[in-house]
């Protein structure tokens, strides 16, 4: 049987056009330690996994943010929610997915965002029934705060399948992606519209910069 390709998408940011509800999230949280708030270009130049570091950038010291890390994911959580009721999926975004199903790629997304908050995005937007795969955290706890878990959900994703590895890519707007393209050997895509600033993201060298959805379409074609 020919292995199928994959295309494993980040949400936020990304597919969900949220980068300004993540900024309303992250100044909430940041005025819990008496801050005042920040720019969207500096959330971007801060922005990273684990969370805690992007944090620790605006003054916030690593003790007193493990000290009231129970509180912070809520604070985080009741202002990003209701403020990304609104947020659009990117343009361009249905009719890549469209595309890529047509051309008989799986389709995965693999996210920080805590699974059901991550699956209730999906099915709000219509989109949720295009996904083979959705990876999402559970909880968001302490171990979320200051570790990352992408790349073991993504290894359980590629090793329960027969993916075409040469021939999957993953696409997301973090520094994340294009790490865990290298530890999978998937060649990553990263997107210029989201949480991080796209020098950040050139200087990660990911295989691919993209500033539209539809240039993805010009990228595959010559995979």
């Amino acid at each position: 049987m020919t292995a199928r390709k994959l295309i494993v998408f980040d949400w936020n940011g990304t597919l969900l056009d949220d980068a300004s509800s993540n900024l309303a999230g992250f100044n909430a949280v940041i005025a819990h330690f008496g801050l005042p708030p920040t720019t969207l270009e500096t959330y971007r130049a801060v922005m990273g996994f684990p969370v805690i570091h992007a944090y620790v950038q605006m003054g916030i010291t690593t003790d007193d943010y493990l000290k009231h890390i129970d509180e912070v994911g809520q604070i985080f959580l009741d202002h990003y929610i209701p403020h990304a009721v609104q947020a659009p999926l990117r343009e361009g975004s249905v009719g890549i997915l469209d595309w890529l199903i047509d051309h008989h790629y799986d389709l995965a997304i693999l996210s920080n965002f805590i699974q059901e908050h991550l699956e209730d995005q999906l099915s709000q937007r219509h989109i949720l029934h295009k996904f083979k795969h959705i990876s999402g955290n559970r909880v968001f706890d302490r171990h979320e705060h200051t570790n990352t878990t992408k790349l073991g959900r993504l290894q359980k994703i590629l090793d329960g399948q027969n993916y075409d590895i040469s021939s999957s890519f993953i696409v997301g707007d973090s520094l994340e992606e294009p790490d865990l393209a290298r530890e999978t050997g998937l060649k990553c895509i990263s997107v210029t519209w989201g949480c991080v600033a796209q020098t950040r993201l050139e200087n990660v060298e990911p295989d691919f910069i993209i500033h539209s959805m539809d240039e993805m379409r010009d990228i595959l074609l010559r995979a």
